[in-house]
């Protein structure tokens, strides 16, 4: 006769206090008198605010994206409907479900292997192990510039540890832990140059919409992004060049083909998918490039209108109709099995809803921002109250949630911005955005990251120290070279 284990409800010491003081903090928020301008009801908002964005960091980033939404309705800053609409229903929680879709479909494909061996069998690449190195990883910058950094960084990983096999690397060598940290490091970079596939550059767009009112192209986005993630990325190459010095003798006798994966050709699923993706990438910056070379177009009205999310739900309902050989080209049902990180997409339309609820009128913190920080700002020059913000920016999301510091440095970046007179929000909305995106450090911080830290040709010292330079990079570049750009795309 076998005994019952008896079972109990246990809860780790650490995560219960976290947790409760953090509903500790929304309480707290909730009984102390206001401080104005901050009204009675906002105090209770500003307490949801810190409190959700206390157990996203240090608890969990599931279950209090969706406590927040009926918390904030309790707080009669909105109703329950309002929250949800505000969250889980805004069209940056559809564009992100509709990009994992697409980017399922577009991998699932084999597009992205078939890719990687025609660029590494190009003759150039071979020419010397310095060559080789920075053309594997600039091939990271371009994959990753249209799919999400996770499953990206998980296909460059195999792909480049089949390389250090072949070459005879031990995993304590320098040289695979260089490869690996810039590769990693590369395709975050990249996450942040574009908004395609990536709901991080969304989120930032879509806060500076609901809380300035205007809203930002996807190809001003990626005219401002590109070339400021290009020189970060330039940046990190030279720290890697000139103070790495790994041991290339191994090149000597490599032959990338000893690696590459046998190619079939290009099946009609394939091409219908490849076709049909960059279609949608191209309507999604069309309208942006139209009003660039043709002012007042109608074309890029008619575009503008319809929004980012109407030609990629067209697109994944055209890949779910069209069959070949009687079998759909994407099959949703194992799409949304398989191919969406549905913690992520919650995480999004709570963050939406976060920015969204403690800039509204009736709370009262921009104007306690205005009142309270703006003048700190106003005794700094411009360039400094940048880097300042940046800065922060970058140190936090290194550390914490990037959707947490995106949604939170922007909403702050935004009130200063828009009570000093000075300092363009435009401008520092895509700088809290493109720097809130770009983590290095510690598994904390990315899902990506936590991917590196497991590989076994890489080295915790080794990223953390090196990441440490690549936060000082980006700081830099985006407040000293990205916010001036910013001014001239505005």
């Amino acid at each position: 006769m076998t005994k019952n284990n008896k079972q109990s409800i246990k809860i780790e010491k650490t995560k219960l206090i976290l947790t409760l003081l953090s509903f500790g903090v929304m309480l707290l928020f909730s009984v102390l008198p206001p401080v104005e301008p901050i009204t009675p009801m906002g105090m209770k908002v500003v307490g949801v605010f810190i409190g959700t964005v206390l157990l996203l960091s240090l608890v969990d980033t599931v279950w209090p994206s969706l406590l927040c939404i009926p918390l904030f309705a309790l707080t009669g800053v909105m109703t329950l409907n309002e929250a949800i609409i505000g969250s889980l229903g805004s069209w940056i929680t559809a564009f992100v479900i509709m990009s994992f879709i697409l980017t399922y479909a577009l991998n699932s494909t084999g597009f992205t292997a078939r890719l990687t061996a025609y660029f590494m069998s190009r003759k150039f690449v071979n020419k010397s192990p310095w060559i080789f190195t920075v053309s594997l990883i600039s091939l990271g910058m371009i994959v990753g510039w249209f799919l999400d950094p996770v499953p990206t960084v998980a296909f460059f990983m195999g792909f480049s540890n089949k390389i250090f096999k072949e070459l005879g690397y031990k995993t304590t060598d320098r040289y695979p832990h260089m490869v690996t940290m810039a590769l990693a490091f590369t395709i975050n970079i990249a996450g942040g140059m574009t908004p395609i596939s990536h709901p991080l550059a969304i989120l930032g767009m879509g806060i500076y919409q609901s809380t300035v009112g205007e809203s930002i192209s996807l190809f001003t986005y990626m005219l401002y992004a590109v070339p400021v993630g290009l020189l970060i990325y330039t940046a990190m190459l030279l720290v890697l060049r000139i103070f790495f010095k790994p041991d290339l003798s191994k090149f000597e006798s490599f032959d990338i083909k000893k690696v590459l994966e046998e190619v079939k050709p290009m099946g009609l699923k394939e091409k219908i998918t490849v076709v049909t993706f960059f279609t949608v990438v191209l309507l999604w910056v069309l309208p942006g490039i139209l009003t660039i070379v043709s002012p007042g177009s109608p074309i890029a009205a008619f575009l503008n209108k319809l929004g980012a999310t109407f030609p990629a739900i067209v697109a994944v309902v055209f890949l779910a109709l069209i069959e070949v050989d009687n079998e759909p080209v994407l099959d949703l049902k194992v799409a949304f099995s398989k191919g969406m990180s549905w913690g992520v997409i919650f995480l999004v339309g709570a963050a939406v809803l976060l920015g969204g609820a403690v800039t509204k009128e009736g709370v009262g913190l921009n104007q306690f921002i205005v009142q309270n920080i703006v003048p700190i700002t106003q005794s700094l020059p411009t360039f400094m109250t940048v880097i300042v913000i940046v800065g922060l920016t970058s140190l936090m999301t290194n550390f914490t949630s990037n959707v947490t510091t995106i949604t939170l440095m922007t909403s702050v970046g935004l009130s200063i911005a828009m009570g000093s007179g000075g300092l363009s929000p435009f401008g520092i909305a895509l700088a809290t955005t493109i720097t809130g995106a770009l983590a290095y450090m510690v598994p904390a911080s990315f899902a990506s990251i936590a991917v590196l830290y497991g590989e076994e040709y890489s080295d915790g010292n080794t990223i953390f120290k090196y990441g440490a330079i690549v936060v000082l990079i980006t700081t830099l570049v985006v407040s000293l070279i990205g916010y001036p750009l910013s001014l001239l795309l505005q």
